[in-house]
């Protein structure tokens, strides 16, 4: 029998996760699939436990279950392709590969997709040893999410942005960094925000990297001057219009590698995730990862 692993984010969904997984698992075993489900996170699950062989990894969670069940299938070797439930706040892998399930129908939407979708083969990067596939980040934004996992507890929305976003704001001091693209000094040292990825959204729905492909062989960097809380304001704007590019002293370019560095320690923000601080390198994979998509 084919066989199909599911990923659960337990707390997904605040608990929904869970059920649909499970839901899921019932109709696909029915279905004449073998299943294997895992409701641990996915840095927990010994490596004996993967096989190499299975149709499809099923995701049900977040941004941050995928990274970490597309971590745990690299550390593998596995070439099993993944398949989304997107459950999470932001969801911006499932936005950008236009996946959206309508709850009470996933079963069949999902083994429709299973029989009959098509594998897509996405760009992914190193950023400090941890799998980046979609947008890294130093800076304001990064404080931010800092400040959100300090302060987390369950289950989040937009909502539990905005008081980690004041406090960082209010504490946001113009650090100064450099940042290396390829091996060349793009920018710096001065005060800014940069983002380095793969996609064009950001957890906003802003395309901060507007000009960003998955599938072209590069990683997109943006840096964003900023030596006041006025600037930081006008980005914004500018980032919520698509005009953000046009700034004065705005940097935006194509490369493999890059490394940012500051004279002290900046925080760092990995796919929405705190992930240590400055200096921060990013290096492309040489292999893609597939998705399977509608």
């Amino acid at each position: 029998m084919p066989l199909l692993l599911i990923f659960a984010n337990p707390i997904s969904g605040r608990g929904r996760g869970k059920t649909i997984a499970r839901r899921l698992e019932r109709r696909l075993v029915a279905e004449g699939y073998a299943v294997r489900y895992f409701h641990q996170r996915a840095d927990q699950i010994p490596p004996e436990q993967l096989p190499l062989d299975a149709l499809a990894a099923i995701v049900i969670g977040g941004d941050g279950t995928v990274r970490a069940v597309a971590e745990r299938l690299l550390d593998i070797a596995s070439p099993t392709p993944l398949l989304l439930v997107p459950m999470g706040t932001a969801n911006l892998m499932g936005r950008h590969l236009g996946i959206a399930w309508n709850e009470t129908r996933a079963e069949d939407e999902i083994l429709a997709v299973l029989r009959t979708g098509r594998v897509v083969h996405l760009d992914a990067a190193l950023a400090n040893g941890r799998l980046l596939l979609l947008i890294a980040g130093v800076g304001l934004d990064a404080s931010i999410v800092h400040e959100l996992d300090r302060r987390r507890a369950g289950p989040i929305s937009y909502l539990s942005y905005a008081m980690p976003a004041i406090s960082a704001l209010g504490r946001y001091d113009d650090p100064p960094l450099t940042v290396i693209v390829d091996g060349r000094k793009i920018f710096g040292p001065a005060p800014a925000m940069v983002f380095v990825g793969n996609v064009p959204e950001y957890g906003t729905g802003f395309p901060i990297l507007p000009l960003a492909s998955p599938t072209d062989g590069v990683l997109d960097v943006c840096v964003l001057p900023c030596r006041s809380r006025a600037d930081l304001l006008i980005h914004a704007m500018r980032a919520a219009t698509g005009e953000h590019l046009h700034g004065e002293g705005v940097v935006y370019i194509k490369g493999r590698r890059i490394r940012i560095e500051s004279d002290r320690p900046i925080p760092v923000q990995v796919d929405g995730e705190a992930a240590g601080h400055t200096p921060l390198d990013i290096d492309l994979l040489p292999t893609r990862l597939g998705f399977i998509v509608p």
